[in-house]
């Protein structure tokens, strides 16, 4: 039985090699590869580094909001040979567009934030009656919390619009409703095969409102209560996503989702939570690929 990690170069390095640790420890041999090293020619197979490329039993798939085209063509290659493939790569395309996500979940019944499309020249009115003030600015294709703006006023929305349409940039941006109730705190939740792993909560550095980890946000252990499981149990569900972070966001009304991530960071996590993420996504990918048959059945 053999599981290939999919991944870029050093992205994610620590969380790549205890995968493989996890996967090695279970006597299942595992292979990390790099997208760009792989070629496909129709009619005669695909290709690693320039030699024909022995089919896996499973792929792993550690790329999320910045995967390419052509990366998503060597994700849907496998698919069509027959490899399961987490996630697939519908989810994958699904959620690395934060509008899409958010108005699938809105049709699905889960609360999100108020989000809209954002254009130049600015709709009278449309941003200040149905999103409000403050609101955030953010690319809608995006990771680690990187593009995301807070606009406290109309007049600093105004403004950054109309830098953005003046430099050229042609990134597509969206708006979104702004829940102050807990300035500067989210809730990461990891779900694995229908199972949640845990909730750490984020915590904003001082003078930024984004709790990311990566940007020097600070974690702590969350308790998972059944709202927070069921929220992000269907979120996950709807998505299509067997690995997933949801992050939720504190509201008096109830908390909202406001993206889901198909490849979550879990280095901080297990630091915070005291978990063992690769754990539990390879003990789920092994199940899976016994639960349909024997690898000398499979291949």
């Amino acid at each position: 039985m053999s599981v290939l990690i999919l991944t870029k170069p050093v992205q994610h390095e620590i969380e790549t090699i205890r995968l493989f640790e996890s996967f090695e420890n279970k006597n299942i041999r595992a292979d990390v590869c790099q997208f760009h090293l792989f070629d496909i020619v129709v009619n005669h197979g695909i290709f690693y580094n320039g030699k024909p490329f022995e089919m896996p039993d499973a792929v792993l798939v550690r790329m999320g909001a910045g995967i390419t085209r052509k990366e998503l063509a060597v994700v849907r290659y496998f698919e069509l040979a027959g490899i399961p493939c987490y996630n697939t790569s519908q989810s994958i395309n699904l959620v690395q567009d934060k509008f899409q996500t958010s108005a699938l979940l809105n049709r699905a019944g889960i609360a999100v934030p108020s989000t809209m499309l954002a254009r130049y020249p600015i709709p009278n009115d449309l941003v200040s009656e149905n999103i409000k003030f403050p609101c955030v600015v953010k690319v809608i294709v995006g990771s680690y919390g990187e593009g995301i703006y807070k606009c406290n006023t109309a007049q600093e929305y105004k403004n950054i619009i109309e830098l953005i349409d003046a430099v050229g940039d042609d990134k597509t941006l969206l708006v979104q409703e702004y829940l102050g109730d807990q300035p500067g705190e989210d809730l990461r939740v990891i779900v694995v095969g229908g199972k949640v792993i845990g909730a750490m909560k984020r915590i904003a550095p001082v003078g930024d409102f984004r709790a990311n980890i990566t940007i020097g946000g600070k974690g702590e252990v969350h308790e998972v209560t059944p709202e927070i499981e069921e929220i992000a149990l269907n979120a996950a569900r709807i998505l299509g996503l067997d690995i997933a972070g949801i992050d939720l966001l504190f509201d008096h009304r109830g908390f909202r989702v406001c993206e889901a991530n198909s490849n979550p960071g879990f280095n901080g996590f297990n630091q915070f939570c005291n978990t063992q993420v690769e754990h539990a996504i390879s003990e789920f990918i092994i199940n899976k690929i016994y639960s349909q048959g024997t690898p000398n059945e499979i291949r």
